[in-house]
Parts: C-alpha cells; sequence; structure tokens
C-alpha cells in the first residue's frame, strides 16, 4: 500500500483515532492528579517543618493564622457549591 511508504509511512494514524485520543486524555488526567496528590503532601510537609521552627510564643498565632485561612478556603468552597457542603 502507498501509505506504507515514505512519506506517509510518519503519519500515526491512532492520532485520528478517536478512542486512542481518549486513552490519551484519560492518561493525562491520572498523571495530573497524580503531581497534584504529590504537591499536596508536599505541602503538608512544609506546613509541619514550619511549625517545628516557630519559637512557643509564636505557636498561638501561627495557629490562628492557620485556622483563619481554612476558614476563608471553607468559605470560597462553599460558595462557589452554591450554598452547600459537597
Amino acid at each position: 500500500m502507498i501509505y506504507q511508504q515514505y512519506p506517509y509511512n510518519i503519519y500515526n494514524p491512532n492520532y485520528v483515532n478517536p478512542d486512542y485520543l481518549r486513552q490519551l486524555d484519560a492518561q493525562n488526567n491520572h498523571w495530573q492528579q497524580q503531581k497534584k496528590i504529590v504537591d499536596m503532601v508536599k505541602a503538608i510537609s512544609d506546613y509541619c517543618n514550619a511549625a517545628r521552627d516557630l519559637e512557643p510564643m509564636y505557636q498561638q498565632q501561627a495557629m490562628e493564622a492557620c485556622l483563619a485561612e481554612i476558614s476563608r478556603q471553607a468559605e470560597m468552597d462553599w460558595q462557589r457549591n452554591g450554598g452547600n457542603w459537597r
């Protein structure tokens, strides 16, 4: 067949195959989600390391600031979900 000769053989017909493209998209999404998990774990590790480095007289201030941020984030989620916890 002519399509198996140069220059046509450099074309990969899978790139127009909808099933193949869905599989690539799913795989890409999987790896993006895995990266976000790693980022979350790193953020928690950074938080713990920073908490250990605080002097006792600043620990209460840090806890209040962190709780305020958690509250702010929860409020944003509440508003984004139309006032429902999901």
